[in-house]
């Protein structure tokens, strides 16, 4: 069933773990890929860390238990290909040109593709059904929220910043970008991603719980990717990110919100294996 209904998405979802693991694995161990900054180059890093030897293996699991017949692993795998699809726009709009551009788009391309496919296939009620009526949904989209208020505040603030001074925020100096890569991509996609799928889980709307799901997922993955960079950023440079306190508590507190979204989902295992 699940091997039919989604059979594009899942097409493009090997590809993807194909060429995020030439990718990612490229960048980490052949040095001369990156042509950016330190800042960029370490970021990149991070990045690659986490998408190499966390995400990939969760897809990879995430479709096996999918075509078991797993509920809550199609949320996991849809999760993934939003992470994947924000993850590589960094790469496709923030890395100097190199040998892997051509990759990023594909990456980028099925990602997007991929997700939305699937989302079109998804039966939204029917998987809604499986989270039971005592989830803590408000809570949870206070937190999503809150995530999202905080998150927006802060990039709107130094963004303004720039018509009362005149200065190019600090943060955008110190990639040696142009503009504001981080704050663009947050504000038009994750920040809006946040809120919406809050406000649908807030009033217990069958698309409220996946949408939520699939948000936080990628939030607590990419969250990881914030601090693995700060480490790494640490390590090669002795640079402490001011920000990372604030990653480690968003992050904790997505890991707690997911946890307990799911852990008030069924998830019944499939009779019959899918063809």
């Amino acid at each position: 069933m699940f091997k039919s209904k989604f059979k594009l998405s899942i097409i493009f979802s090997v590809i993807i773990i194909i060429l995020s693991v030439i990718v990612a694995g490229g960048g980490l161990f052949f040095p001369d890929v990156y042509h950016d900054n330190e800042i960029i180059t370490t970021a990149f890093y991070g990045n690659d860390i986490v998408t190499l030897f966390l995400v990939v293996p969760m897809m990879i699991v995430a479709l096996i238990l999918c075509l078991r017949g797993s509920q809550k692993a199609q949320l996991v795998w849809m999760g993934t290909l939003w992470y994947m699809m924000y993850n590589y726009i960094f790469y496709l709009y923030g890395a100097a040109f190199n040998v892997f551009f051509l990759p990023y788009v594909a990456l980028f391309t099925l990602s997007a593709y991929g997700l939305i496919f699937a989302l079109i296939r998804v039966d939204s009620r029917k998987l809604a059904g499986y989270f039971s009526n005592n989830t803590p949904v408000k809570w949870i989209s206070t937190y999503m929220f809150f995530f999202s208020g905080l998150l927006g505040f802060l990039w709107i603030a130094i963004s303004l910043s720039f018509i009362f001074t005149g200065e190019v925020p600090v943060n955008i100096i110190e990639t040696g970008k142009d503009t504001g890569i981080v704050f663009a991509t947050d504000l038009s996609l994750l920040i809006p991603s946040l809120i919406v799928s809050g406000i649908l889980l807030l009033k217990k709307n069958h698309w409220g719980p996946i949408l939520s799901s699939i948000v936080l997922i990628k939030c607590v993955t990419y969250s990881l990717v914030l601090i693995a960079m700060s480490a790494i950023d640490y390590i090669r440079n002795r640079h402490t990110d001011p920000f990372i306190l604030l990653w480690v508590i968003l992050s904790i507190g997505c890991i707690i919100s997911l946890w307990f979204l799911l852990k008030n989902m069924k998830d019944p295992k499939s009779e019959t294996r899918t063809r």
